[in-house]
C-alpha cells in the first residue's frame, strides 16, 4: 500500500494539472480525482476555518483501504488541494480508518473514530480510536479510548459522534444487538480519554433494521435531534425507497434514563443518493450538515468508475426546524457561486416556460410558482428532448416523483413521495453535470441524485396542466470550487 506521502504527491500533481475531464466531473461538489469517496467525517469549525474530512479510497473504486481525507475551507468555495491524513497503518484500524467525528478541545481539534480490524477467518473488532490535529496542521494517531465492545452487542460498532454537554464529553455510536436489530448507544467521559458506557437510547423503534450507521445527536433551540442511517428497512410506494435510508426523529432525551420521547422516523433526503449525513454548528451557531451524495453497494452504477473515480459529497446545508420538522437549505456562500443570469421570469403566466441554455448543466434555478388551477407541475431538466429527468408534482393526489427512467446512461431509477396540497410552489435546484440538489417548500422536501446525462443534454421546462404564474424565476450559471 502507498504511504501518505505517495497519494498526497499524486493529489497534488492531479489538481495543479490542467486536466481535461470527462463531462460528468463536478464543478461545486467535493469529489476526488481519484478513488472513492464516501461519509463525511469529523465536520468542525478550527482555527478559522472549515475542516471537512471524509472516507476515502485512493486506490480505487471499492470499499477498501479507507483512509480519512481532509480539505479546509473558509467560505465553501476555495479549497486546500485533499490530502490524505490518516491511514490504515497501525494493529487498531488496519483493515480500514472507519467514519468518526471531531470536537475542538483547547487548541487542538480531536478527532474520534472507528478503527476496523479482520482476522485471518474475517472476524471483525472494533475500536474506537483518537488522533488529534494542531494548529499548525499537524496530526498525531493517539490509539483507542475505547478497545471493547458491550455485552449484548455484535461488532458492527462504530461511527462515533462525539459532543460536548455541560462538563462532561459524550458520544453516540452505532450499534447492532446480537439479536441483529439496529440501535444506538451513549457513552461519556470526564476528560475525553476514559469512557465508560451510560446505555442504549430508547426510542420506540425496537426493530428498525439491523444496523443504525452514522448516527449523531444534537440540539436546536431546546429539541434533542436523534440522526441515523438505518439499514435493512422494507421498500415501502413512497418510503424508504433506496437501498439504505437516513433521516431523523425529534423529541426530548431523558439523559438519566435514556428514554427518548419523540416523533416518527423522517427521511433527510427523498433523492437516490444521499447517506451518513454529519452535522456540526459553526462560529456564526448555524448547524450545517453535510452528506455522502451516495449509497452503499451501488459504485458500478456510476458511469465515473470507468474514470477511475466514484461519488462525492452533498453541499453544505443549514438545518433548522419549523412546524416540527427539519428543514434544509444551502450555506449562503453558495450564492457566491453564481455567474451570469442566463434567464429571469416575474409573473409570467402561462402552462410552459422554457429554457434551452442552461450552461452545460451547471446552474441554479430558484423560482415561486402560483398554483392558480393547476394540480399537476412538471420541471424536466438535464435535457429537454430525448433525453431528460422530471420532477413531477401532483397537487390531486399529494404526491411527487423524480424521475431518471430517460436518462441514457446510469440507473434509471424513480422515486416516489409523499407532499403537501399547498398552492403555491417554491423550488431551488441545483445542477452540477452529474449531481442535482432539489430544495422544495423552502427545504421541506430534498432530493439529490447523481445522473448521468450527456453533455448536450441541456434545458429546462416548467409545465403544467392549467395556467400558473411564476414568480421571482432566476436562472444562473454556476461556476465551481477553487483548490490550491
Amino acid at each position: 500500500m502507498k504511504s501518505i506521502n505517495e497519494i498526497n504527491d499524486k493529489a497534488i500533481k492531479s489538481y495543479m494539472e490542467d486536466k481535461q475531464f470527462d463531462d460528468w466531473k463536478l464543478n461545486y461538489h467535493l469529489e476526488m480525482n481519484f478513488g472513492l469517496i464516501n461519509d463525511p467525517n469529523g465536520l468542525a469549525y478550527f482555527n478559522n476555518e472549515y475542516y471537512i474530512f471524509f472516507q476515502w479510497n485512493p486506490f480505487g473504486c471499492e470499499h477498501k483501504f479507507k483512509h480519512w481525507g481532509l480539505v479546509r475551507t473558509k467560505d465553501f468555495i476555495n479549497y486546500s488541494i485533499p490530502k490524505a491524513v490518516l491511514a490504515p497503518d497501525d494493529w487498531y484500524d488496519k483493515n480500514g480508518c472507519y467514519s468518526g467525528s471531531g470536537i475542538v478541545i483547547g487548541d487542538k481539534l480531536n478527532l474520534l473514530y472507528t478503527g476496523n480490524v479482520k482476522d485471518f477467518q474475517g472476524n471483525r473488532s472494533s475500536y474506537q480510536c483518537v488522533a488529534t490535529v494542531d494548529k499548525k496542521g499537524n496530526i498525531v494517531k493517539k490509539g483507542p479510548v475505547l478497545d471493547t465492545i458491550p455485552e449484548g452487542y455484535t461488532p458492527h460498532f462504530r461511527d462515533p459522534k462525539a459532543y460536548k454537554m455541560g462538563d462532561k464529553f459524550y458520544f453516540v455510536i452505532g450499534a447492532q444487538s446480537e439479536g441483529l436489530k439496529g440501535c444506538a448507544l451513549l457513552y461519556e467521559s470526564a476528560d475525553f480519554e476514559k469512557w465508560s458506557l451510560v446505555g442504549k437510547i430508547n426510542t420506540k423503534y425496537k426493530d428498525f433494521g439491523f444496523m443504525w450507521e452514522c448516527p449523531s445527536l444534537l440540539n436546536i433551540n431546546g429539541t434533542d435531534i436523534l440522526i441515523f442511517s438505518p439499514q435493512g428497512l422494507e421498500k415501502e410506494e413512497y418510503r424508504y425507497q433506496n437501498i439504505y435510508q437516513s433521516g431523523y426523529i425529534l423529541g426530548k432525551l431523558n439523559y438519566n434514563t435514556l428514554d427518548f420521547d419523540h416523533g416518527t422516523f423522517e427521511e433527510l433526503d427523498l433523492g437516490t443518493d444521499f447517506y451518513a449525513p454529519q452535522v456540526f454548528k459553526d462560529d456564526n451557531n448555524r448547524d450545517i450538515m453535510i452528506g455522502w451524495m451516495g449509497l452503499p453497494e451501488e459504485e458500478n452504477d456510476h458511469m465515473t468508475v470507468e474514470h477511475g473515480r466514484v461519488h462525492c459529497l452533498t453541499m453544505p446545508r443549514e438545518i433548522f426546524i419549523k412546524d416540527n420538522l427539519l428543514y434544509q437549505k444551502p450555506v449562503e456562500e453558495m450564492k457566491d457561486l453564481r455567474q451570469e443570469v442566463i434567464a429571469e421570469a416575474e409573473g409570467v403566466i402561462c402552462t410552459e416556460w422554457k429554457s434551452e441554455n442552461t450552461n452545460d448543466n451547471s446552474y441554479e434555478i430558484n423560482a415561486e410558482i402560483d398554483r392558480l388551477n393547476a394540480d399537476h407541475i412538471e420541471i424536466k431538466f438535464m435535457g429537454i428532448d430525448d433525453e431528460y429527468s422530471k420532477l413531477v408534482l401532483d397537487f390531486k393526489n399529494g404526491t411527487g416523483i423524480l424521475d431518471n427512467s430517460s436518462i441514457l446512461n446510469g440507473p434509471k431509477s424513480i422515486r416516489k413521495f409523499k407532499i403537501e396540497k399547498d398552492e403555491k410552489v417554491s423550488i431551488n435546484m441545483f445542477v452540477d453535470k452529474s449531481a442535482v440538489e432539489i430544495y422544495l417548500q423552502g427545504g421541506r422536501y430534498v432530493l439529490s441524485s447523481r445522473i448521468y446525462s450527456k453533455n448536450n443534454s441541456q434545458g429546462i421546462i416548467i409545465s403544467s396542466n392549467e395556467e400558473i404564474k411564476i414568480n421571482n424565476l432566476n436562472l444562473w450559471s454556476m461556476g465551481g470550487f477553487k483548490y490550491e
